[in-house]
């Protein structure tokens, strides 16, 4: 599936910023995007807003396709892929929180 991205340039330049004193929230295993995984992606995400994930090498799902199944499934948007690093960004609607951007 291919949507249109809500955030600019400058919003992911923000949050790579943000991102570099993040450490892995999640992490997907060789069993690839389990329930179990999406549902912690969802409650980090209501959380955080920003989550980096990391895919372990046993894994056989390319990570660009890992990448956009949970951005799909959780309704956020990939900010970057580096390495077997993820980095996802939904805004929150979790009240009196500090939006990042």
């Amino acid at each position: 599936m291919l949507f249109l991205s809500m955030l600019t340039a400058q919003n992911r330049a923000v949050l790579k910023g943000i991102a570099t004193n993040l450490k892995d929230l999640v992490f997907v295993g060789k069993e690839g995007v389990t329930d179990n995984v999406i549902t912690q992606v969802n409650d980090n995400l209501f959380a955080h807003e920003l989550i980096k994930i990391k895919v372990q090498r046993s894994v056989n799902d390319e990570i660009k396709q890992i990448a956009n199944t949970l951005a799909e499934k959780c309704d956020a948007e990939v900010v970057s892929i580096i390495g077997s690093k993820i980095l996802l960004y939904k805004y929150t609607s979790k009240p009196k929180f500090n939006h990042l951007i």
